[in-house]
């Protein structure tokens, strides 16, 4: 088994020609048959309706169903963090799990869920029409020509509520599961993407996944801030995997990342989400991966594995990504060791860290001062446009602290060049050890290349700017336009914190770095007396004024009743 989950794992496979898939054409008609019924939330007239439409296609083609009752469910209490996000609650519904089998009697069977409820407000096209449409199909396929392996397909009910109907088959049928996918917001038009990979799908499952998409000549990809999430708090995961995930049972989510060239959807749980908005493209690249992995059996749990982000259906041993995050953690640590050693004796006669930090927190109180009154009462209008928002910000900040610094250096030199260096390791370093102490080897790269590289930068000469030059990695990855907004649209970024702030944590460590190598090579002439205080001052003026030009296109209520879907309301997007 290790020797074929070697080859398997390490081997990067170019998703090639499409694979055999289900009829596409079809299920667009069970799209619009279902988005058809209005909104149909769970125990609703209108989910019996859908109910008995999926139970009627699948009978015309000569499958047996089977109507699971769910009645009471204990749903449990969410906690993240020490935060408290949701109380354990029961659920009662009467509305049915509706299940159905393939291939050979006993084993552990391949799960493939769809949820054929949703929420009040939308006739869900993307949540979760495409989903049911797809499994539909491919129920037609494994009818025809049953699969060599045990294969189980569940319409699950009141999902929306809960992962209700996934809690109840979870729970009374776990037993007869190998491994459970679940197909939530299938055919938007965004890249198909793993989530929920927890620390149960190791190597081996991984693999068997990226090898069934290629077979499948199929693209998935796997976000590693949703890939950390999954591994190290599943019991937040919001689709049908999560109740298996809990209970020990290998589980993942298969689902397209967004819509309309964003990483997220603003029609998302709204009356938005209609049949049009479903891809053909979508459903047809999900029915080809249902078909591959029907095809070979889950294998057992053996070793860890990482899926390359930005690879073709890569996947690799994770040990490597450890060893290297605990390579630069040692180089870093080891030479900010050294560092502070050579820094013991304080330097006299001139400003020194602790000034440099005062001029630092003015500049981003002016800042942060400055978004406030240009907002006008919406608590984060910079979401609407992040990146825009972010460079004047960045401008506006800069101009501040380098006028603050100018003036301040009126009064006596700046001093302790090797202090500043100090500070450019030490805090990506601290954020990269505390990456790796939750499990997350994923990201802690980003802040541990950067420590490193800081670490070397003297030992480069002249080239050391490219060293420091890594310290903006973080702030570029993390504070990405659309990164921005995913996090905040799944309800991961604080959106009443202002960016201000966050720009100061992540600029810190570049700033300090940076005045590390000016330290070094101190300008002179009129570049000290005049040109500079001059650049910082109109920098300053420009990122005021694009702050203050900026308009949101959503009202402070707005954004308060709909969040980033107010956009989309307004025809923004």
């Amino acid at each position: 088994m290790l020797a074929s989950c070697a080859i398997g794992c390490v081997v990067a496979c170019a998703a090639g020609a499409p694979g055999p898939g289900i009829d596409s054409g079809r299920a667009i008609a069970h799209v619009e048959a279902l988005t058809a019924l209005g909104p149909h939330p769970g125990d609703s007239p209108q989910a019996q309706r859908a109910a008995g439409y999926i139970e009627a296609q699948l009978q015309a083609i000569g499958v047996q169903v089977e109507r699971m009752a769910v009645g009471s469910v204990e749903v449990p209490a969410i906690d993240l963090l020490g935060i408290h996000r949701r109380s354990a609650r029961v659920r009662v519904t009467t509305d049915p799990d509706l299940v159905t089998r393939f291939g050979p009697g006993g084993g552990k069977a391949l799960l493939v869920m769809a949820h054929y409820d949703t929420v009040p407000t939308s006739p869900g096209g993307v949540d979760n029409a495409g989903a049911v449409a797809v499994v539909l199909e491919l129920a037609r396929v494994l009818a025809a020509a049953p699969p060599p392996t045990p294969v189980m397909l569940v319409f699950t009910a009141n999902e929306e509520i809960g992962l209700v109907g996934a809690e109840a088959l979870a729970g009374r049928r776990g037993a007869e599961i190998g491994f459970a996918v679940a197909l939530d917001l299938i055919g938007g038009s965004g890249d198909l993407s793993l989530n929920g990979a927890s620390r149960l799908i190791g190597a081996a499952a991984l693999g068997w996944l990226a090898r069934a998409a290629d077979r499948a000549g199929v693209v998935v990809r796997a976000p590693l801030p949703h890939r950390v999430v999954s591994r190290a708090w599943p019991q937040v995961e919001r689709s049908d995997h999560g109740p298996f995930t809990r209970r020990g049972i290998p589980a993942v989510h298969f689902y397209h990342r967004g819509q309309d060239g964003e990483a997220i959807d603003l029609a998302y749980h709204s009356a938005r989400d209609t049949a049009a908005r479903v891809e053909r493209r979508s459903l047809d690249e999900v029915g080809r991966l249902l078909r591959a992995l029907t095809e070979v059996p889950p294998p057992a749990h053996d070793g860890d594995g990482f899926w390359v982000p930005v690879a073709r259906n890569v996947v690799v041993p994770r040990w490597p990504l450890v060893a290297l995050d605990v390579v630069l953690a040692t180089l870093a640590l080891g030479l900010l060791t050294i560092l502070t050693t050579l820094t013991t004796s304080r330097a006299r006669g001139g400003l020194g860290v602790i000034v440099g930090l005062v001029c630092y927190a003015a500049a981003i109180a002016a800042t942060a001062a400055i978004e406030r009154l240009a907002a006008a009462g919406h608590p984060a209008p910079w979401l609407h446009a992040p990146g825009p928002s972010v460079l004047a910000e960045l401008a506006l900040f800069a101009g501040a602290f380098g006028l603050a610094t100018r003036a301040a250096r009126r009064f006596a030199p700046w001093v302790g060049d090797r202090r500043y260096l100090a500070i450019a390791i030490a805090l990506p370093l601290s954020v990269g050890l505390g990456c790796l102490w939750l499990g997350a080897a994923e990201l802690a790269w980003i802040w541990l290349v950067p420590a490193a590289g800081a670490a070397v930068a003297p030992r480069l000469g002249r080239l050391g700017i490219v060293a420091i030059a890594l310290s903006v990695i973080p702030g570029v990855l993390v504070l990405a336009p659309d990164q921005l907004r995913e996090a905040a649209w799944n309800g991961f970024w604080p959106t009443g914190i202002p960016l201000a702030a966050w720009i100061a944590g992540f600029a810190l460590a570049p700033v300090a770095a940076l005045a590390w190598w000016l330290r070094k090579r101190p300008a002179a002439g009129p570049l000290g007396t005049l040109v500079l205080p001059l650049g910082c001052g109109l920098t300053m003026i420009a990122g005021v004024f694009l702050l203050l030009q900026a308009h949101p296109p959503c009202s402070p209520q707005q954004f308060h009743d709909f969040q980033l879907a107010c956009e989309a309301s307004l025809g923004v997007r």
